[in-house]
């Protein structure tokens, strides 16, 4: 018989159990000890997951935090009318959210162990979410980065719990499926080979440093991280210090940070992590300078030669910058975000006014 459980630490659950919830987890239960640990402000988590006898074979995380709906609005016009409208009233558009998901990861990572079961298995664990996140004051109630592939199975169930469906920041991906830099360059269009050889000669004096440790760096990664954020039309969390350390400090050999320097000057810093297929670039942060010697795409052809070393298939290269990433040759992965509002009359309006929350990464390719 399956029975749900609720944690509110993930260090409370068993590392090897979580993980076998899920196929091939990068971002694995250390990753979102990492996360829970990193003091992200404004943030509650607490963790779902389903149990048959003694074994998990449910699991996903999950968060509350103070949510402005504007955050994703794609009229660039009405979210700054509404940006001003908030100096004179803080609290407008303002709701308590809770979401199965993570606030740091692209696609919501929903487990399931036992696929026999699949159906029952995450219904029960829609169920309890429901619960649990109206029981712990949500007002707004959704899943995160529901992913394409996972559509088939969540959609109808999250349909029949009175969701809506809109869009999300899709994922962008590059299959590493070519033996060599050269054999990449040339499946992109003349002028992008022409461009990117041109930029990558304009790395002289930068050093590429990848360690696991970012002792004595500590400050100015802070400052290129505020410096990007600031830069973004989209952001839901602020990451912190023991974000990027804990991180590190808790994937050995699984994560890193590719730290560009020139003239003993940090001019930009990536995070990344990797199992054995898949190379995710998490966060990269730089500022001026860093812009200035081209160090976004140094570091995308770095990554790729990396993967090519390392012998992996994948580069997932996360939900920004989509213009450059198509350009580039990424492919993008669909995510949804399924929500509904506690109040039924709220939430149908806000199924009607969805569309204008939805994401569409073409507008900012074209």
């Amino acid at each position: 018989m399956l029975e749900a459980r609720i944690f509110d630490s993930i260090g409370s659950i068993d590392a090897s159990e979580w993980n076998a919830c899920f196929t091939r987890p990068v971002e694995d239960h250390a990753y979102h000890l990492a996360i829970e640990a990193s003091g992200l402000p404004g943030f509650g988590f607490f963790y779902v997951t389903i149990f048959d006898g003694e074994h998990m074979v449910g699991a996903a995380p999950a968060f509350t935090t103070p949510y402005d709906l504007e955050t994703t609005l794609d009229n660039a016009r009405l979210r700054k009318m509404i940006t001003g409208w908030k100096k004179r009233a803080p609290g407008f558009l303002r709701v308590s959210l809770a979401a199965l998901g993570s606030p740091c990861t692209e696609v919501a990572m929903l487990g399931i162990r036992d696929r026999s079961r699949a159906n029952e298995v995450a219904n029960l664990m829609l169920d309890t979410f429901f619960c649990t996140a109206k029981a712990r004051g949500g007002a707004l109630l959704a899943v995160k980065d529901l992913a394409e592939h996972d559509r088939a199975l969540w959609q109808p169930l999250m349909e029949a719990h009175g969701c809506g469906l809109v869009s999300g920041l899709p994922v962008a991906q590059l299959p590493i499926d070519f033996a060599t830099i050269d054999a990449y360059l040339a499946r992109l269009s003349h002028a992008t080979r022409k461009d990117m050889r041109r930029k990558l000669k304009a790395r002289t004096g930068v050093r590429l440093e990848r360690v696991s440790r970012i002792d004595g760096y500590e400050d100015a990664i802070m400052a290129l991280y505020h410096d990007t954020r600031a830069r973004a039309e989209m952001v839901l969390e602020e990451l912190t210090l023991d974000y990027f350390k804990g991180v590190l400090a808790r994937k050995p050999g699984a994560a890193f940070c590719a730290l560009y320097i020139k003239d003993d000057r940090l001019l930009a810093a990536n995070l990344l992590l990797r199992d054995d297929a898949t190379l995710i670039d998490k966060f990269f942060v730089m500022g001026a300078e860093g812009r200035a010697n081209n160090l976004y795409f140094t570091s995308w052809f770095d990554n790729i030669a990396y993967c090519l070393d390392q012998g992996l298939s994948l580069f997932q290269v996360g939900q920004a910058a989509y213009a450059n990433k198509l350009r580039l040759g990424a492919q993008l992965l669909r995510t949804d975000m399924a929500f509904r509002h506690r109040n039924p009359a709220i939430s149908a309006g806000l199924k009607v006014l969805s569309p204008l929350f939805a994401a569409d990464p073409v507008v900012e390719a074209a």
